[in-house]
């Protein structure tokens, strides 16, 4: 799996992860989809560019009672702990984040600005990787719904 897919492919779990705190969605199934709108990495072909705009990454995954219930800063993280918020507000509809994280691609910085309800949630997230490469700027668009019972 290429980087920006890997990357996309985080940002469009990180959402419905941070949208769970206080069981504020409603347990079940959901299908999340996230397509990349820009991308600015120097040296990067741009038929590869492009490749990135027009494929969306979807998954499906089941929200059981328990995870609803978690603090949603927890389940962002994961387990390797290389992921630490620089700031978190979720409230009244409205997402509002900031982490910086290390892995094997350099040191990703990400914004999440959006909106939830029970049964929804979108937002636009804006990732910045430092590598040894150089920088890569990625804004996407993620989306998701509860499909119905696990």
């Amino acid at each position: 799996m290429r980087a920006g897919s890997r990357l996309l492919l985080a940002a469009t779990a990180a959402v419905p992860l941070a949208a769970f705190a206080g069981n504020v969605l409603t347990p079940g199934q959901w299908a999340s989809t996230g397509t990349v709108t820009s991308v600015e990495m120097p040296g990067m072909p741009s038929e590869a560019l492009a490749m990135m705009k027009k494929r969306p990454i979807s998954h499906s995954y089941c929200l059981t009672p328990e995870q609803a219930e978690k603090d949603p800063r927890q389940m962002f993280k994961g387990d390797n702990g290389e992921c630490e918020y620089t700031k978190f507000s979720m409230a009244g509809g409205k997402l509002n984040a900031a982490m910086q994280c290390k892995g094997p691609q350099g040191r990703m910085t990400m914004t999440m600005l959006g909106t939830y309800s029970a049964t929804s949630y979108e937002s636009t997230n804006v990732m910045v990787v430092e590598g040894p490469r150089g920088n890569m700027r990625m804004t996407s668009k993620i989306s998701g719904k509860r499909t119905g019972a696990c």
